[in-house]
């Protein structure tokens, strides 16, 4: 795994636009209170107004350029217990708070030139956004792609020849006849 170390425009950044986080040079781990309002034009609703403690690990990092993500209170998994859902569908990956961000060939395409402080920052609050609203209305304000391989089959249907090199890696290069079966299997699975 890629490590990252903030440059001064990353830290004058921060510093200027996000004066709850601060960045460890130390431990190279940024951290405290990530508040947002946000409204999104497809949704009529009113904005979302809202703060989570995280922290943004620059040790360990996707060959994509994205650092793995926490959140610290267990407030997302608090909210699952409270919905009676797992946690993994607030899409975190493990009760560590670890969120489950991106799929990595989606990645590849919102951090084209790898990490990126500004885009990371927005893609968090949006991701933060997506569990509040959640929270607060019982229902997804958006779709969202499903873990492991429910996701890769979600993207191999969005768009069959854009993700089919990703999707065929995923599951490890199979034949072609045995990836068209895991396909219909998966489908027939999923009911997708």
């Amino acid at each position: 795994m890629p490590v990252i170390k903030l440059n001064l425009d990353d830290i004058n950044y921060l510093k200027a636009n996000y004066n709850n986080l601060s960045y460890n040079h130390i431990t190279n781990v940024i951290g405290g209170t990530l508040s947002f309002k946000l409204k999104y034009e497809f949704n009529n609703r009113e904005s979302i107004e809202d703060s989570y403690d995280i922290e943004i690990d620059l040790n360990r990092v996707s060959n994509e350029g994205v650092p793995v993500v926490k959140e610290t209170n267990n407030r997302i998994i608090n909210i699952a217990k409270s919905k009676k859902i797992f946690a993994a569908d607030l899409h975190l990956n493990n009760i560590n708070g670890e969120m489950c961000m991106i799929l990595p060939p989606k990645a590849k395409e919102r951090y084209p030139n790898g990490f990126d402080l500004i885009k990371l920052l927005e893609h968090i609050e949006e991701h933060l956004y997506w569990v509040s609203f959640f929270e607060k209305y019982d229902e997804k304000p958006w779709k969202e792609y499903g873990h492991n391989e429910l996701g890769y089959l979600q993207l191999y249907i969005e768009n069959e020849e854009k993700y089919v090199k990703d999707v065929k890696k995923y599951f490890g290069n199979l034949s072609r006849q045995m990836f068209r079966k895991k396909i219909r299997l998966l489908r027939k699975l999923h009911n997708v």
